[in-house]
């Protein structure tokens, strides 16, 4: 067909695509954009560890019957939807409150969420998600930057955050090279002014006496450094060991994360420690003296919340995290962690990456601590085939000595 007569046929039809289509073509709106509902303001405030309140204004030509409040915390594939009670009519405001100290959100996650609103003309609306940061805003949080590592604190001393920052820094290329894993994007270091203060943010975790914790999942870490005398010892230990999880993070990936036994996780963190706790060391030989060592396969799982058994589960794995390193090497190290990440369990993990079984290694570990010489440790892996050996050594022995005795008493005869 020539083209002026397609051009001409076009024309013909145009007026027909225009009424079979209007919305498409005139305006290129979606149904849903037609809807009569509007929402006038959405927002949210909270005040940390107590309450978040969710807020809603919305129009309609027909009444407005009913509100959803969608919540998503990142990380997270689980979406919770709260109906909101609302007094039917054509403009209505509405607030959901939810009890943090009942429901809480992870400190400093991502809470994404957003509404869904109908009418009784059976339109309705879903508003664009918003996001937000759970941040402990009881404080007044001063930042300092460097590079990919940002600080805060309620403390705005420049001295302070300044050595927390060089020391942050220095220790994550340290043990990331010792991993052989890249460095993160971002790093944010939180200080908090006192171990009450950061319990009272992490008691929603249900871990009040730990000294910190890694959010690896985004890049944040919560030490307690109170800004004192002693406070370039305090960073020295909590921002290496916290920086060591966020790095195991990076390497194993979410998911083989989870798969990394504590007495690797937390003993890798102790062992980086840039200036080590004494006291670990000196209740750890407390322990091996008393025969109260806590035997290593019971710390796969996470520690105790006991106090006390919890300070020595960290002594212990620190002290086995060295001794691997020292026998194997940082390669031996990363291989565990690539073993566990891939799946591994417990006793699998230290069977693929070291070929030893994980008694095996205990054995040696304690031997290291007690100053025991490794034929030792060689003597006891090896104790039912020297058993076996002896056994028949005791067996051969009489023959052997009848056949002696038979030997000399020929010689005899033969004089």
């Amino acid at each position: 067909m020539p083209l002026r007569a397609l051009l001409a046929l076009a024309i013909l039809l145009l007026p027909v695509l225009l009424l079979c289509f209007p919305s498409a073509v005139i305006a290129g709106r979606t149904p849903f954009q037609e809807t009569p509902i509007t929402v006038g303001e959405a927002s949210v405030t909270y005040n940390f560890g107590q309450q978040a309140v969710f807020s809603i204004r919305a129009t309609a030509s027909a009444d407005i019957t009913a509100l959803y409040l969608y919540l998503q915390l990142a990380g997270s594939e689980r979406v919770e939807v709260t109906p909101v009670p609302v007094d039917p009519g054509p403009s209505v405001q509405a607030t959901f409150t939810r009890d943090l100290r009942l429901f809480p959100f992870p400190p400093f996650g991502i809470v994404r969420w957003w509404w869904e609103v109908r009418d009784a003309a059976g339109h309705q609306l879903t508003t664009p998600a918003s996001t937000f940061r759970y941040e402990d805003n009881r404080w007044d949080w001063s930042s300092r930057t460097a590079g990919p590592i940002t600080v805060y604190s309620p403390v705005d001393d420049p001295l302070y955050m300044q050595a927390a920052l060089d020391i942050a820094a220095a220790n994550l290329e340290r043990i990331a090279r010792s991993l052989n894993t890249s460095l993160p994007e971002k790093v944010e270091v939180y200080l908090y002014p006192s171990l009450a203060d950061l319990q009272a943010a992490l008691r929603m975790a249900g871990r009040d006496w730990m000294g910190g914790q890694a959010r690896p999942e985004l890049g944040v870490i919560l030490v307690a450094v109170p800004h004192d005398d002693a406070y370039m010892a305090q960073m020295e230990r909590e921002i290496p060991h916290e920086l060591t999880h966020l790095l195991v993070y990076r390497l194993a990936g979410p998911q083989g994360y989870l798969y990394i036994p504590a007495w690797l996780n937390e003993g890798l963190a102790t062992a980086n420690e840039a200036r080590p706790d004494p006291n670990l060391d000196s209740l750890l030989e407390r322990a091996r003296n008393e025969g109260r060592l806590i035997p290593i396969r019971n710390l796969c799982p996470p520690f105790s919340t006991d106090p006390a058994e919890a300070l020595l589960a960290y002594a212990e794995s620190g002290s086995l995290v060295r001794y691997i390193r020292q026998q194997y090497g940082d390669s031996g190290i990363r291989s565990l962690l690539l073993a566990y990440a891939d799946g591994a369990d417990c006793e699998a993990g230290v069977q693929r990456a070291l070929h030893v079984t994980l008694d095996q290694l205990e054995r040696a570990w304690r031997a290291d601590l007690s100053g025991v010489g490794k034929w030792i440790v060689w003597m006891a892996d090896n104790a039912p085939g020297l058993a076996l050996w002896g056994l028949s050594f005791l067996l051969a022995l009489p023959i052997a000595l009848v056949g002696l005795r038979n030997t000399k008493h020929g010689v005899r005869n033969n004089r």
